[in-house]
């Protein structure tokens, strides 16, 4: 019977040994989930840091400018003799007299809707009077050619304004002399680096604090960058 009990001990024993080395073990596995988290959120926290960091580093090439005479423009140019009309598929009208003008009321489909026509139309000719300024327009902004002589005449711009059309996803720049480039947001143009440099030390106009205007001044930045270091 004591031999018995003796083993029975043991049994207890050991058991109590594999209960205190399993709990030691969750034990352990909790430990390093919890050290697991709390190094996913210093990461996480870091980065966002980081990122609001960098976007306000962004901010400083950025100046809100609230479009007050939108409104005013629009009902404007509604009344002008000479009109431009863009047609949607679902009937809808949208009037226009210079491309500039409205560019802050148009938006991606108004303007995937002027270009198509307008190269259809003057595909085998060059325009003349407001249409070869709009046809202009249009390919700067959609076919941009680097072996064009426009682009080759950049170090002749002295940029005096760079804004940003957010409803359109258009940004302009405009020189001293009266020059005015439409460029989309999201593509890249053959601008020349004393172009950027321009651009970036008068800063971008823009309505509000947009992700738009902070990724196209990021763009801007990194298309800069990237000129610098080929030289």
């Amino acid at each position: 019977m004591r031999r018995l009990k003796r083993s029975d001990e043991g049994f207890s024993y050991w058991r109590r040994v594999e209960e205190e080395e399993s709990t030691e073990r969750e034990n352990l596995v909790l430990v390093e989930k919890v050290e697991r988290s709390r190094k996913r959120r210093h990461i996480q926290n870091t980065s966002e840091d980081d990122s609001e960091k960098e976007n306000d580093e962004l901010r400083l090439h950025l100046t809100i400018v609230p479009d007050e005479e939108k409104e005013a423009d629009k009902a404007e140019h509604l009344e002008e003799i000479n009109q431009n009309v863009v047609i949607r598929s679902n009937g809808q009208k949208r009037y226009f007299s210079t491309l500039m003008r409205v560019l802050s009321i148009f938006d991606r489909e108004d303007l995937n809707v002027v270009y198509q026509p307008v190269m259809d139309i003057f595909q085998d000719e060059i325009p003349d009077g407001f249409d070869r300024v709009l046809w202009g327009d249009l390919m700067v902004m959609f076919n941009p050619d680097d072996e064009d002589k426009f682009w080759n005449s950049q170090l002749d711009w002295n940029i005096v304004s760079w804004k940003l059309h957010g409803s359109s996803g258009v940004h302009t720049v405009m020189t001293e002399g009266g020059l005015v480039i439409h460029m989309l947001v999201e593509k890249k143009y053959p601008l020349k680096k004393e172009v950027l440099v321009q651009m970036l030390k008068l800063k971008l106009e823009s309505e509000e604090d947009s992700t738009m205007a902070l990724e196209l001044i990021r763009f801007i930045k990194k298309i800069l960058a990237e000129l610098e270091h080929e030289e």
